[in-house]
């Protein structure tokens, strides 16, 4: 068993972690339960609703990480069941069911991606279909015992609903409980989630209580949020860079999509660059430093922590000869055709976008080009030889 942490000053090193937003019931009960010298359990739940883990992910997954260099166990919990309902949470209307078959297409690369954020610490890996799967219609009649309708409606993305006179359906009040008992099934000491997550994370708490007469701890961490825009940056809001993502996409994008004023914010939310470096560069921007300069520390920071060092220095020598020297990348993706095809199906079938709602909407905004060329019809023919572009920073060669 690894050795617990009992260590005051790091237990609150912890606890005052950057990545944290606040601590339930309380930092000093948490702190009580951690410097007791036994190792607990704690877990983040991710619902595979996407094929990629993104960049806000990684923030409750950094935290988590700590916990286990603490000597605690941790455990990544898989929503494949979940994911098949959907988190209500902060959405307008309910999610669009996903198939069994969609669900574990997404999930096949989460632990791969999962281990480029853990590196050398061990963890359990479960899925909530296990226990989810076989409750039995008497098992969920008992588990809706545990909540009223007061505490889900009053939530506010119900409440509007109801202003503008949306649906609220039956299952969406079953999201929190079915999050909440996966605590209870799992035994665990404490859940680790973005603070978006609070309520459901407390019905967890609450219920683990109640079944199990067991103390809980809660940690919420922050949301990485768009400065300009309020909102929080996910696979579902757009705009996100993926673990998953080649390294010169991680360069890229993160050359393109991140704002000059949340680059601070990403390196301490994102990354495990010691604060008084982070805080080192950005007194140089303040005082007239290029961002640039801020913002390549980042991208290169984040290919090598999930690529390796290598594959960051070629990444920023390559986002360098393509946008300073006007080249091609070295190692352009390419992509055979066979008879005509247009610009839409191109660009699903070699997997440059997932479907082709996201290439049609590329196109709109003026964001693909052909030899150079914008291209502004989505059935434009492609032909071999072609040099198709997306962004700034994304190409393929048509064979």
């Amino acid at each position: 068993m690894a050795k617990i942490v009992t260590d005051k000053d790091k237990i609150n090193e912890f606890l005052n972690s950057r990545y944290l937003e606040a601590v339930f019931p309380s930092k000093e009960k948490a702190e009580e339960l951690m410097e007791s010298g036994k190792q607990m359990i704690f877990y983040l739940g991710i619902d595979p609703t996407g094929p990629s883990i993104h960049l806000g992910h990684t923030i409750p997954l950094l935290l988590l990480k700590h916990l286990a260099e603490l000597g605690h166990k941790i455990i990544l919990l898989i929503g494949d069941f979940t994911a098949r309902i959907g988190d209500p949470t902060d959405k307008e209307a309910a999610r669009t069911a996903l198939s069994k078959k969609d669900v574990e297409q997404n999930m096949k690369t989460y632990v791969g991606q999962a281990k480029k954020i853990f590196g050398e610490v061990d963890f359990e890996v479960k899925h909530n279909s296990e226990w989810l799967g076989k409750m039995s219609f008497a098992d969920v009649i008992k588990l809706t015992s545990h909540a009223t309708v007061q505490q889900m409606i009053i939530r506010d993305m119900f409440q509007e609903r109801i202003k503008k006179e949306k649906p609220i359906f039956v299952h969406e009040f079953l999201y929190p409980l079915m999050q909440g008992y996966d605590s209870v099934a799992m035994k665990v000491d404490g859940e680790v989630g973005g603070n978006d997550q609070t309520f459901n994370m407390l019905v967890g708490r609450d219920l683990e209580k109640e079944y199990l007469g067991k103390e809980k701890i809660v940690f919420a961490t922050k949301l990485l949020v768009d400065s300009a825009t309020g909102k929080k940056i996910s696979k579902t809001e757009g705009g996100f860079i993926a673990v998953s993502d080649s390294p010169e996409d991680v360069f890229g994008k993160t050359m393109k999509s991140v704002p000059d004023e949340m680059i601070k914010t990403v390196f301490e939310l994102c990354t495990e660059k010691p604060q008084e470096w982070i805080n080192d560069w950005q007194e140089r921007v303040n005082k007239g430093g290029n961002p640039k300069d801020f913002k390549e520390e980042l991208a290169y920071e984040l290919v090598r922590m999930y690529h390796g060092e290598k594959e960051a220095q070629r990444a920023k020598e390559n986002f360098e000869k393509v946008f300073s020297g006007g080249q091609l990348p070295e190692n352009i993706n390419e992509f055979k055709i066979d008879g005509a095809m247009t610009i839409v199906n191109v660009l699903q079938e070699s997997g440059m976008v997932l479907f082709a709602s996201e290439a049609k909407r590329l196109i709109d905004q003026k964001a693909v080009e052909i030899n150079g060329k914008t291209v502004d019809d989505w059935g434009m023919q492609v032909e071999s030889g072609n040099i198709i572009k997306i962004g700034a920073h994304r190409f393929l060669k048509i064979k």
